[in-house]
């Protein structure tokens, strides 16, 4: 169900060709709320939804009870709609009463955070020069580096991890800690030692650059992950403090 018109990766798409772009993909699409929606997309994000003549309101209302009856109803806005036609995954959105109307609020780690991690997602993605020669991805140490960076966040902090936005930095994991959204590059890079030193800076700089890059809501912070045994260096450990990246090994994450 819809809303209204909907942004669709910066164009306005009105309603019925947001069903026709659906169905497409095997959604059955309906104007009216009832027990048999799961899925409203909220075109507007920010503020109070005040259109009433387009039962906007009434609408997220009924999400809302259908909520608190036990019956879950996923939310997501324009661009989490727009992951979903692109087979990505979109976050829910949490929706708040604001006097006589239903909220949807930018939350931190808008436009650099996505939808839950999907491990097999992060698989299926183009690998090129820098993802896997100097990131290793797709390496049996970066899967390993990978879950061992999972197993830190997930079970000493209990954070929910997250996949980057689509249209947002690469990064292979992402999670939200006090008001900060973080987004982790896994790096094992597969050169010899003697060049580890500035494969390791390009990463730093490419995170740090990443992040500044992309239009976002709240803090966001650029890491980046190495192995337990890799050796720094203070050179690197500068580059990385005076652009802002988090250097660190697996072991000292998410603590």
């Amino acid at each position: 169900m819809f809303t209204g018109k909907t942004l669709v990766d910066g164009e306005w798409v009105i309603r019925k060709d947001c069903f026709s772009r659906s169905q497409t993909l095997g959604a059955t699409c309906q104007n009216s709320f009832s027990r048999k929606v799961t899925l409203v997309v909220h075109g507007e994000l920010a503020g109070n939804v005040k259109d009433m003549d387009r039962g906007l309101s009434r609408k997220l209302l009924a999400v809302l009870d259908s909520r608190k009856a036990g019956r879950h109803v996923h939310v997501v806005d324009a661009a989490g709609y727009s992951d979903l036609l692109f087979g990505a995954p979109a976050r829910c959105r949490d929706l708040k009463v604001q006097g006589d109307h239903v909220a949807v609020m930018p939350e931190v780690g808008d436009g650099f955070l996505g939808g839950p991690f999907d491990r097999l997602h992060l698989r299926t993605r183009g690998l090129g020069r820098f993802e896997a020669g100097v990131l290793g991805r797709g390496t049996s140490r970066h899967e390993k580096l990978l879950s061992r960076l999972i197993e830190q966040v997930t079970g000493r902090t209990a954070f929910e991890v997250r996949a980057p936005t689509r249209r947002g930095p690469h990064f292979d994991l992402g999670w939200i800690s006090k008001r900060t959204a973080y987004g982790a590059w896994v790096a094992v890079p597969q050169v010899p030692a003697d060049e580890r030193t500035n494969c390791l800076t390009e990463v730093v700089e490419h995170a740090s650059r990443s992040v500044r890059a992309v239009p976002r809501h709240g803090q966001a912070q650029p890491v980046v992950v190495l192995e337990d045994s890799a050796e720094l260096n203070s050179g690197l450990e500068e580059k990385a403090k005076s652009l802002g990246v988090l250097l660190g090994k697996v072991r000292d994450v998410a603590r």
